[in-house]
């Protein structure tokens, strides 16, 4: 069984991946099989009892343990329950339920039990014929006879009961946990249940004043936990639950139904204002989209019919065709439609395998990101752990020695345990999240809000910080700067008065474009608003014959510029039409780099044609150069347009020709293909995007700080250059290479890198084609940049996949600083890249195209404040890049002040432990009083406000360590505590060698007295001079751990805690000079005694701060030289891998 079990889990481990390429959301790794035994419940529920019932608590803290005690392994189709893991590392222990089906279903037996799981809230069947849960995949491909007779008849009822069944109902409902569950999962966690144990510890010992601070300080911790979960639980609830009416066709009949008994298959009718409850293809006319609220867009999107976007066979996949997708969550704002037919979609995805719904399922599962300060600061808990019980062994090997010691067994094992709650103190957690809570609370005044505080600190670790542009470096919305009409195979100079400018270039301005009129106003792309409205033409959308008519300005012709081009083909009589029809519209897509539309002059009243067709295009200046006729494309082409996007213009090229191509037998794409082929060049038409202001500064402090900056945009790459160049990305003075994705002559593929730096500059270098490093006679030449485009990019990623790291990948990956025409998947792919660098890396961007890449980083801020922004870590609402460098400094200042506050309390701890050792050694303790003077009335003032420490204004190239478990460190606390641990031993021994001490009282154990009785004794002297001495070592203590330069301000900049420091300071010296009654020193101790006292404390300062600033010198040095020697092995570019011939040559 065991083999067959091995063998079959190795099989669905390969069977994982068709679940990894189909369902993105579910992500499935492996599944195993358990099932109920009577052994394993007899052995089970039997060592529950026997450890009165601190097992549960056990399988609470290990719930796999659980499973392997309570279940035995077995087949998937024995089990009851089904163990299934997720590639991020999680797991879910899904019961196994028995299902009935109704008739007629399409891939499983009808009127039979099949068994059925639950996994992130979708259901998974079992398939015995590939013994695997699988989720049932709703049908995509249809032929166009197909999709006719759905939309006449939609699903019959019988098909509508078997979707219903297999995917259950459309609705995402967030599981709101109950309050007492909540509660329970809090007070159950390891550290809650020590404290719970340290209170009662201390109520024993009658020590209630600080077990009360501590119960007070664990309750209202919980508390806001528990509000802080359930809150966010409740407010993505609000965001996810939705219900609406539809109109829905089955079995030849619209009704009106509920969108939460939607199914896969279902078409339903689309009307203005409609919330899409799920994701669906357009099936029929036009539909325009709001899809802020989901994506962060705020240009509303067109969807056009499947028909459009497909041949023959159909697809509703929406990752096949996303331009007739229409996602759940998204708002209908206009519907078009031509004869005023019905606007249909047929339902693809419901409740949780929408994009709303895995959006959703990302904020409830999210991925780990692995952080050395949250791994090792367990390690350093472990630590501490094992100091306790080595002095619990010590303790009560000590106590049961003393002869003269009167005391209990009980008496014994309370005080050795006192000592395991002194080393591992209850406050820990407290202390861990106060910096950064102060640095969220200082965030949020910066208009920058945060919903996982973890990133906070991840913040401080910083190196790559990658950067959409349009939105984010550059300004929204472009300004036309003029027109560049072409004349003679020649550009033309450039014209700025549009409204004098006639012929085809005017035309194409005015009518190629996707804009609509919404809510009284033309609303679209905000390049093809400002390239529309400087025709002032007058647009309306309301035709049912035509996509749009557009009006055109009327020119006088005394006004009209002059000399008038002659073009091939004449416009006269379709700019002299009344309105000009858009016939058919194709609209823009990334890969083919262009849009094109087909137009007509009409009669206003009679809508007869009164011109010619013609078809108009308008794209990328490079694509329009290829689709273009040889003899129209002037011969600077190709000057012109670098001397334009070298200055960081954007360029459009547009063409036009005659159409006189029929319909009849021909696809959408067969006309498109046609309409976009052998055009006449008309022109470029420019475009301005403003830097923001703010952008070079704001850079200009990360680039000082030496963090590598990157842009990562979906725009023309020499843009990209120049904009990179303009805010600071890349220096001037800094060789770029452009890559190039070029046929050769034989029909193969090949990248080929361009140096763009300008003609004036020195003579070109050579790059590598395999390597992508420089030859040019010299190894050590670092100085230039890759600007890679996204055909390349894809090339380099897919050999990387299939091929594993190449040499010429790494080195991408190292000096790309511009990475251009990249799509969202390739945006986030790059950011997994760096990360799996071992860098850490940050992402900035508006929300639009990049939200897989803001969730992939390891800090991820936007600047929009629409629901997809919930998925980024940090939302900023001061929409400019200088929201990242204010939260690096206090990610900075966060990790440091955590790192110091580990290091103070664990010296805290270590200090107390030390005095009570030394005591149990002689028969003594602390008092109750001492005890809280020093725990509440000391440490915790200085806990809480040395959290309170500003970031240094200045953003210094140093980064924080994250390495609690590191020689620096270790270093640090075993110095201190040797020296901490040599002068209370000096202190110890030499306040027994007083004359004063030596005729005082008797010695007799103080563990079972009062207070009273303690002070008759003569060895309170010895107690009352370690808790003097100990005083001002948490004090020293704390001026060390105080000291955070360069990521912190100075001390006395934290006015709180420098006046927590002298306040504690004064007492302590009032605790040594002041008899206040007798709670420290009786009239016997000498003044000799006293000051030296004082003088071991001078020389305790002296040598612990020499000692801590020679272990930063040290550091500082070592740090340094490794960087220089990382520097030095970067520039070999020695990184293992192979050189894959397929870079300069790729078939």
């Amino acid at each position: 069984m065991g083999e067959k079990t091995k063998d079959y889990t190795k099989k669905l481990k390969n069977h994982a991946n068709r679940f990894v390429e189909n369902d993105e959301v579910l992500d499935i790794d492996y599944m195993r099989g358990y099932k109920k035994t009577l052994t394993n419940a007899i052995i089970h529920y039997g060592l529950i009892v026997l450890s009165a019932g601190i097992l549960l608590l056990v399988y609470h803290w290990f719930p796999r343990w659980a499973i392997k005690m309570r279940l035995q392994e077995s087949s998937l189709a024995e089990a009851d329950y089904i163990y299934v893991k997720s590639k991020d590392k999680k797991y879910q222990l899904c019961k196994v339920s028995q299902f009935a089906l109704g008739k007629g279903g399409l891939t499983l037996p009808s009127d039979q039990l099949v068994k059925m799981i639950e996994f992130k809230f979708t259901r998974l069947f079992y398939n015995a014929g590939q013994n695997v849960f699988e989720r049932p995949e709703a049908r995509t491909q249809y032929t166009r006879a197909e999709i006719a007779d759905l939309c006449k008849r939609g699903l019959n009822t019988d098909l509508y009961n078997k979707g219903k069944d297999l995917h259950g109902p459309n609705f995402i409902d967030v599981p709101m946990k109950s309050i007492p569950r909540l509660l329970m999962e809090e007070v159950l966690h390891p550290f809650f249940i020590f404290q719970i144990y340290s209170i009662g510890l201390w109520c024993a010992e009658a020590y209630y004043y600080y077990a009360g601070a501590i119960l007070l300080i664990a309750t209202i911790s919980a508390g806001f936990t528990l509000f802080e979960t359930r809150n966010n639980l409740k407010r993505l609830g609000e965001i996810a639950r939705y219900k609406c009416t539809v109109s829905v066709l089955r079995n030849g009949v619209y009704e009106e139904v509920l969108s939460d008994s939607l199914v896969p298959g279902d078409i339903i009718e689309i009307k203005k204002s409609l919330l899409l409850p799920c994701d669906m293809t357009l099936l029929t006319g036009t539909v325009i989209l709001n899809e802020s609220m989901l994506t962060g867009e705020s240009i509303p999107v067109t969807k056009y019919s499947l028909e459009e976007c497909s041949g023959n066979n159909l697809s509703v996949d929406g990752n096949v065709n996303k331009r007739c997708a229409m996602s759940g969550g998204t708002m209908v704002v206009k519907t078009q439609s031509k004869d005023n037919e019905k606007i249909l979609a047929m339902i693809t995805k419901t409740s949780w395998l929408t994009t709303k719904g895995g959006l959703v399922l990302s904020m409830l599962y999210p991925k780990e990101s692995h952080f050395k300060f949250f791994e090792q600061s367990v390690k350093f808990l472990m630590v501490l752990c094992g100091i306790a019980l080595v002095g619990f062994a010590i303790s009560v090997w000590r106590m049961l020695e003393l002869k003269d010691i009167e005391i209990s067994h009980t008496e014994i094992v309370i005080r050795a345990l006192d000592l395991i709650t002194i080393v591992v103190p209850p406050a820990l957690p407290m202390a861990q999240s106060v910096g950064t809570g102060f640095s969220i609370v200082r965030l949020k005044a910066k208009k920058i809000f945060c919903i996982s505080p973890p990133r906070v600190s991840m913040a401080g670790k910083i190196e790559v910080y990658c950067f959409d542009k349009t939105g984010t470096l550059t300004e929204d919305g472009l300004d036309l700067l003029g027109v560049l009409p072409v004349h003679n195979q020649s550009f033309s100079p450039i014209v700025t008065e549009f409204g004098r400018m006639t012929g085809p270039l005017v035309l194409t301005m005015a009518t190629c474009h996707t804009l609509a009129y919404i809510d009284e106003q033309v609303s679209g792309d905000p390049l093809e608003e400002k390239i529309f409205k400087a025709t002032n033409s007058h647009l309306n959308d309301t035709h049912e014959k035509f996509c749009a008519t557009i009006k055109l300005e009327k020119v006088n012709s005394q006004s009209q510029l002059s000399p008038e081009h002659s073009y091939p083909v004449d416009c006269t009589a379709l700019e002299s039409s009344d309105e000009i029809a858009l016939v058919d519209r194709f609209e823009f897509q990334s890969a083919l780099q262009r849009m094109s539309v087909i137009v007509r002059g009409i009669n206003s009243t009679t809508f007869e044609p009164t011109s010619s067709d013609m078809a108009i295009v308008k794209g990328s200046p490079e694509m329009m150069k290829k689709l273009s006729v040889p003899e129209s494309i002037p011969k600077d082409f190709d000057h012109v347009l670098s001397t334009y996007t070298k200055k960081g213009y954007r360029v459009l090229g547009c063409g036009y020709k005659e159409w006189t191509t029929t319909y009849e037998g021909k696809t959408k794409e067969d006309i498109r293909e046609e309409a976009e082929k052998d055009l006449f060049f008309l022109g470029f038409i420019i475009m301005e995007n403003k830097i923001k202001p703010e952008t070079p500064p704001a850079l200009k402090v990360l680039k000082d700080a030496e963090i590598r900056l990157i842009m990562v945009t979906g725009d023309n790459v020499l843009t990209a250059v120049s904009v990179s160049r303009e805010c600071g990305i890349v220096p001037q003075d800094q060789t770029i290479f452009m890559s190039e994705l070029v046929k050769d002559e034989n029909g193969a593929s090949k990248i080929t890198w361009t140096d763009v730096t300008s003609a004036d500059e020195a003579v070109p270098y050579k790059l590598d084609s395999h390597t992508l490093t420089v030859d040019n006679g010299s190894y050590d030449f670092e100085n230039y940049s890759l600007a890679i485009t996204g055909d390349c990019w894809k090339v380099f990623y897919e050999d990387f996949k299939l091929n594993g790291p190449s040499i010429g990948f790494n080195q991408m990956l190292r000096k790309g600083s511009i990475f251009a025409r990249m799509t969202p998947d390739q945006k986030q792919n790059l950011v997994e890249e760096l990360q799996a660098k071992n860098l850490y890396v940050g992402m900035c961007g508006d929300g639009a195209n990049d939200c897989g890449a803001l969730k992939a980083a390891h800090v991820g801020i936007s600047l929009s404040l629409a629901e997809a922004s919930i998925a980024a870590p940090f939302t900023s609402t001061i929409t400019n890049v200088s929201c990242t460098h204010n939260l690096i400094r206090e990610g900075r200042a966060s990790l440091s002040v955590s790192f110091k506050l580990f290091q103070f309390i664990g010296m805290y701890s270590l200090i107390q432990f030390s005095q009570v050792i030394l005591l149990y050694v002689v028969g003594s303790v602390l008092t109750n009083f001492m005890y809280l003077y020093q725990d509440l009335w000391l440490i915790f003032p200085l806990v809480i406000f040395m959290g309170r420490t500003e970031p240094c204004t200045k953003l210094s190239v140093k980064r924080p360590s994250s390495r609690l478990i590191s020689v620096a460190v270790i270093g640090s606390l075993l110095t201190q505590v040797a020296l901490v641990g040599a002068f209370l031993s000096i202190v110890f021994v030499l306040v027994q060698r007083e004359k004063w001490y030596k005729e005082t009282g008797s010695t007799k154990s103080t563990f079972n007295m009062n207070h009273e009785q303690i002070e008759e004794q003569k060895l309170n002297y010895i107690c009352a001079s370690l808790f003097v001495f100990g005083n001002f070592q948490y004090s020293i203590m704390a001026l060390i751990y105080s000291w955070g330069k360069p990521f912190l301000k100075p001390i006395y900049t934290n006015r709180f805690l420098f006046g927590c420091f002298f306040v504690s300071l004064a007492t302590s010296f009032i605790c040594l000079f002041v008899p206040i009654g007798s709670f420290v020193f009786t009239g016997d101790v000498t003044m000799a005694w006293k000051l030296k006292i004082l003088v071991l404390l001078a020389i305790n300062y002296f040598i612990a701060i020499s000692a801590e600033m020679g272990i930063i010198f040290l550091k500082n040095k070592y740090s340094q030289r490794k960087r220089k020697q990382k520097r030095a092995l970067a520039s070999k570019v020695e990184v293992k891998g192979t050189i894959n011939n397929q870079y300069a040559s790729i078939n």
